[in-house]
């Protein structure tokens, strides 16, 4: 599960809303999974869980990176990559790789959800690919 070199952990929790940000969203089934190491190694799935009902996980301890691999220059890189996908009946599924987790560092991550009746005919995933982390 945790490759070489991650001793440290950081924590993870998703907030998921409507995309307007107006209510939580109860019962969204959020998985989490380490991203493949390699080019055509598929992810590790480490949690699956319901949102609460104020649109909530758990926090998910995840392995990463001492701290401290941060401190030595051109060391390696002080995050560990994860992709999260959240799912509800009534609203586009959400997929967002690459969210890194820092060792000590708890984590907020929200997710926006768009009713399906507002992207009729739309059955595809809604992929979020965020920035890479500055080196």
């Amino acid at each position: 599960m945790a490759g070489t070199g991650q001793t440290g952990m950081g924590k993870l929790v998703i907030q998921t809303t409507t995309a307007r940000e107006a209510l939580p969203v109860v019962g969204a089934t959020v998985t989490v999974s380490q991203t493949g190491q390699e080019a055509g190694v598929p992810p590790t799935l480490l949690h699956s869980v319901s949102t609460d009902r104020s649109g909530r996980t758990p926090v998910f301890d995840l392995p990463a990176p001492p701290r401290a691999a941060s401190m030595q220059p051109g060391g390696d890189k002080p995050y560990a990559r994860y992709t999260v996908q959240v799912e509800h009946p009534d609203f586009q599924p959400v997929s967002i790789v690459d969210v890194t987790i820092f060792d000590g560092v708890v984590s907020t991550l929200p997710v926006f959800l768009v009713p399906r009746a507002e992207q009729a005919g739309r059955a595809s995933t809604v992929e979020v690919i965020p920035p890479p982390p500055v080196e």
